[in-house]
């Protein structure tokens, strides 16, 4: 027994709502759990005496004195204490930050700073500020590793698998202006379907405009939830090591500053990390933080 014409078109057009129901409830999962982490966010921003308004902007401004004036450790505790205390992230409280601790030669510091503004999807003036100051940042202690005598071939990975490089192949922002955009087009092809019944351009465009917007949807939904999962750190002291335990007397390896590692766990005073070679071991909870 085979289908009338209008039981299929029925079907299909039943189908394709159910994907785009299925995308939208996947990309508002992941929006709301993205909004969920970005709520401890201070409004404002700290940006060049932006958004930021009376005592973080003028915290932030005695920041930038402090710097020009070459008194950077301060400088760097008063643009550290507006994110500590005032909860602000942004990108070029970051970038200050970061410059502050390089010229304090605290340059694992500064890799983590860098690191954390290129996160939060900068303007791209300032992301390429960030970058490039996070180049020169590695380049330092490439530089320091080698004339100490380090023969092997220093460099710096991201740390992350599979499902991480995937999931982060667009930054959060364009991927949710990606999900809204084919959403909104599948839900215009199925209403034009609806509509003129007769025309069967309308329902074959929407089946790879569905697949593309549950793909992306899913995209999103897994770079939030690996950012909250998949721990990333940075080495930010001198004089690291990777020990097999959790004792300042298990046998250990050097593993320099600003080295980026996976944080696998953590207990009193130690952390569990995991080189980008697979090497996993334990170092003091002082000589790593988080990104």
């Amino acid at each position: 027994m085979t289908r009338s014409p209008r039981r299929s078109r029925r079907a299909l057009f039943t189908a394709l709502l159910t994907v785009a129901t299925l995308a939208a409830w996947v990309g508002g999962a992941a929006a709301a759990e993205g909004e969920g982490r970005a709520s401890d966010t201070a409004p404002g921003a700290a940006a060049g005496g932006g958004g930021a308004q009376g005592t973080a902007a003028e915290r932030f401004e005695a920041g930038n004195r402090l710097y020009l004036q070459g008194r950077y450790a301060d400088a760097v505790r008063v643009y550290a204490a507006l994110h500590e205390e005032l909860r602000i992230e942004d990108p070029v409280l970051y970038h200050n930050l970061g410059d502050a601790c390089f010229r304090s030669e605290a340059y694992g510091s500064a890799i983590l700073y860098y690191k954390r503004g290129l996160r939060l999807d900068p303007p791209a003036d300032v992301a390429d500020a960030l970058t490039a100051n996070l180049d020169a940042a590695r380049r330092t202690l490439q530089t320091r590793y080698h004339v100490a005598g380090d023969k092997s071939q220093f460099v710096y990975a991201e740390a992350g698998g599979l499902v991480y490089k995937a999931t982060h192949v667009l930054g959060r922002t364009p991927l949710a202006v990606l999900f809204a955009g084919f959403w909104t087009v599948l839900l215009l092809l199925l209403v034009l379907r609806r509509l003129r019944p007769t025309s069967r351009g309308f329902g074959r465009a929407a089946v790879p405009v569905a697949l593309a917007t549950v793909l992306i949807g899913l995209m999103f939904w897994g770079q939030v939830y690996t950012d909250s999962t998949y721990r990333v750190g940075v080495i930010v002291v001198d004089a690291a090591k990777l020990r097999d335990g959790k004792d300042v007397r298990a046998q250990g390896k050097d593993i320099p500053e600003g080295m980026e590692v996976r944080i696998v766990e953590r207990d009193t005073g130690w952390t569990r990390i995991e080189l980008n070679s697979g090497l996993q071991g334990w170092v003091e909870d002082d000589a790593i933080r988080q990104i």
